[in-house]
């Protein structure tokens, strides 16, 4: 129930604005451990490192989990604990580049597919390396 996306270069927001208008579906509630309007990331799972995104972040090369540990291609589990329509698409490179997944409002992906090697922009898991935001949801295809 989710969309794995590649979409190359700058025009990677641009296609993804058009492809996330023309799904949507019922709206959600609030997504766990995450503070309301806040999208979130943890190096694991629910209990560990942990990060929270208001806003859009195009590079986590400079954020750290609250333990400490860069967040640039660690994040495993993601929440969106927003009861808006804001979906939030997480993209393998800095700058909305590359693959992408997106969640929900009221979502969230605990063990995320793994291809096993960290940053490499295959799987899903220990591959985020930037997060945006889009108004219009819930999707169909997102988490």
């Amino acid at each position: 129930m989710h969309k794995i996306g590649s979409i190359p270069g700058s025009a990677a927001v641009t296609a993804l604005v058009a492809a996330l208008l023309l799904a949507p579906t019922a709206q959600a509630g609030a997504g766990p451990n995450c503070a309301t309007g806040y999208h979130c990331g943890w190096d694991i799972g629910f209990d560990t490192g942990k990060i929270s995104f208001f806003n859009e972040d195009a590079d986590f090369r400079d954020n750290r989990f609250n333990t400490g540990v860069i967040v640039d291609n660690n994040i495993k589990t993601v929440s969106n604990s927003t009861s808006s329509d804001y979906v939030s698409v997480w993209f393998t490179g800095p700058d909305f580049t590359g693959n992408w997944f997106c969640v929900n409002p009221g979502s969230w992906v605990g063990s995320l597919p793994d291809d096993g090697t960290p940053g490499n922009g295959v799987g899903l898991a220990n591959e985020a390396s930037s997060m945006t935001l889009f108004a219009g949801g819930p999707f169909n295809f997102c988490y």
